[in-house]
């Protein structure tokens, strides 16, 4: 069979988001095989999305802290049981526009949502309800994770202390 073989650069992680490319290039990470495309100007270009494959399935106990990996973009917590609580961390190094989403197959009746280093969360619910779910998506002129929905509140009080401003108000 005849073919073409095309060999992309490549290097570690450190190596990958240290580079500067140019505008179209891409690279592979060879710590996790990722994809990167650059624009000539970012360090570490953009990483190539992809879709169904950054959730992380996890079945914590009570009061366990998870932190999600760089550019993940959900989380499934399916604990054996009801959680009293739950600290989620967000993902660090998320592109503008990145979405999050956690989901539950049980209760939880305190949640909490950290940022990652340099970043800040705006709205979360307190809690959970089975099967109840969350997403956040990130802004980042200020390196706000903005909660944009939550179904499945334990508590009512997430949908009077979140309401979004209008269109176009600061």
């Amino acid at each position: 069979m005849a073919h073409t073989q095309v060999q992309l650069a490549r290097g570690t992680s450190a190596q990958t988001l240290a580079y500067t490319g140019p505008a179209g290039e891409v690279t592979v990470n060879t710590d996790d095989w990722s994809l990167r495309v650059h624009d000539g100007a970012t360090p570490g270009g953009r990483p190539l999305r992809t879709i169904g494959t950054n959730l992380v399935y996890d079945q914590p106990a009570s009061g366990a802290t998870l932190t999600a990996a760089a550019h993940q973009a959900a989380y499934l917590v399916d604990p054996a049981g009801p959680l009293a609580a739950l600290t989620i961390v967000m993902p660090s190094a998320p592109n503008d526009g990145d979405g999050f989403l956690v989901m539950t197959t049980q209760p939880i009746a305190q949640l909490t949502v950290s940022p990652a280093a340099g970043q800040s969360v705006a709205g979360a619910p307190q809690g959970l309800a089975p099967d109840g779910s969350a997403c956040w998506q990130y802004r980042a002129a200020d390196a706000t994770w903005n909660c944009s929905g939550a179904s499945g509140l334990a508590l009512d009080a997430f949908a009077a202390a979140t309401a979004l401003a209008p269109l176009g108000a600061a």
